[in-house]
């Protein structure tokens, strides 16, 4: 467990170098606990896991990933169980009875063990249909245990923005966890029914905590239907960016109420769909990647965002242009390996982190040498302590400066395109207005920024 807890720290703050990690609930409980995830990015999805849940978690993973050096030995150090599958290789399913096994002492032992239901990373727009194994695992230990165990099982629906890529961001939904012991009956008379039973209720507590939509188009849709509605109410800033916990909660009730409305009226959701698109793009042609296009800026506000951040860039700039030189092999690894492997779009960012874990060390290792051939054990010391404070200035000073460079372009294509700024606000407040006669506010005492959409 000791090991365990030292790779979850070592794992935590290397996921969050990559990617922007947030948590929506509370931590994975004590005692023995089975979580159920989606499945959207491969190795990089048990990695969030492992840094949100506040304990180790042992993952469940596909067997042909412990065969490989470097992946192989980090799911080995995080107590990982293979999974055969039949597409893998069909001869060796007969062993997933002794990860079974493993699963369920573990959860005996009061372990935490993580699985994917759906069986399989993907990029689908909503969950697909799921697997059985998460439900005969869990009834499996409560079963050997007498129904007495306590077994809970924590629902986490994990969401990416720009899920390969380098500073991407993602939150993981942590929902509330549920006890099994009153499928004891129906699975003494009947052991298959109960297994249905379970994994119906997780794929059900897996919808509550994962944003579904019926096509890919449909995701930029909410996306930006939830952006435009959130500034024109005054819910966000025009130029915020939002963290995900905040836009989470809206884009959910977005993608439930759409999809009620393309069953109830699916030309009106056509319209609807193509007005919106229509908005992302003009919006896209004043170089409107986040945020929205403010209806007016003030020359005061202005001058004050450019001096602030004119500031914060300056003064990290020595560090930054340091941190650039030094880690930049490092920053160009991953795109050599992607060219070399060529993985599929869920593996992507697995990879990119691989890469990642392999560069590090030996550009630590580098400057090490370059420290002690300068100055001896005292240059090791500085070349230690300087090199990951360059390289996360280096980070911060570039996420910095593409906010930055992202405001000025629309500032001045505002300046040269006030049309377009005029039939933005204008589709806007249309907009709005439809969103208004489809939205009604929650009952008193749920955050102002969650709405659903009126069956």
């Amino acid at each position: 467990m000791e090991q365990a807890g030292l790779i979850m720290r070592a794992v935590g703050w290397t996921v969050g170098v990559f990617h922007s990690v947030e948590r929506l609930g509370e931590p994975v409980p004590a005692g023995p606990v089975l979580v159920v995830a989606n499945h959207p990015n491969a190795l990089l999805d048990p990695l969030v896991i492992f840094r949100v849940a506040g304990r180790p978690t042992r993952p469940l993973a596909k067997a042909p990933l412990f065969e490989q050096r470097f992946v192989g030995t980090l799911l080995r150090g995080m107590g990982g169980l293979p999974v055969y599958r039949a597409q893998d290789d069909a001869s060796l399913m007969h062993r997933n009875d002794d990860t079974f096994r493993g699963a369920i002492a573990a959860l005996r032992d009061g372990e935490a063990v993580q699985i994917y239901p759906e069986g399989r990373s993907h990029s689908e727009p909503s969950l697909v249909p799921m697997r059985t194994g998460a439900a005969r695992i869990a009834l499996g230990a409560e079963a050997e245990s007498g129904w007495t165990l306590g077994l809970r099982i924590v629902p986490i629906g994990l969401t990416y923005e720009r899920k390969s890529s380098f500073r991407g961001r993602v939150i993981a939904m942590i929902g509330e966890p549920f006890t099994i012991a009153g499928l004891g009956e129906l699975h003494e008379v009947d052991a298959p029914a109960a297994v249905r039973a379970l994994t119906d209720e997780i794929a059900a507590r897996l919808h509550d905590v994962t944003v579904n939509v019926a096509e890919h188009r449909d995701a930029e849709l909410i996306d930006t239907a939830e952006r435009l509605y959130a500034r024109e109410k005054g819910i966000s800033g025009w130029r915020e960016r939002d963290p995900l916990a905040a836009r989470l909660p809206r884009l959910r009730a977005f993608a439930d109420g759409l999809a009620r409305l393309r069953a109830a009226d699916p030309g009106r959701h056509q319209r609807l769909a193509r007005t919106v698109a229509h908005y992302r793009h003009r919006a896209a042609l004043l170089g409107v990647q986040d945020g929205d296009v403010p209806p007016a800026y003030t020359i005061g506000g202005t001058l004050r965002y450019i001096a602030i951040e004119g500031a914060f860039l300056l003064v990290l700039l020595p560090l930054a242009a340091i941190g650039t030189i030094v880690w930049y092999p490092t920053y160009v690894a991953p795109h050599v390996t992607l060219r070399i492997v060529r993985p599929d779009i869920e593996s992507v960012a697995t990879y990119k982190l691989a890469t990642g874990f392999v560069m590090v060390p030996l550009t630590l290792l580098a400057g090490a040498i370059a420290g002690f051939a300068f100055d001896g054990l005292r240059g090791v010391l500085i070349a230690l302590a300087l090199l990951p404070v360059s390289g996360l200035a280096t980070i911060a000073w570039h996420d910095r400066r593409r906010r930055f460079a992202e405001d000025a372009r629309l500032f001045f294509r505002v300046l040269t395109r006030r049309d377009h700024q005029a039939r933005l606000a204008a589709e806007r407040a249309r907009l709005t207005a439809e969103f208004d006669e489809l939205m009604v506010k929650p009952d008193a005492g749920v955050g102002e920024s969650q709405y659903r959409l009126v069956d």
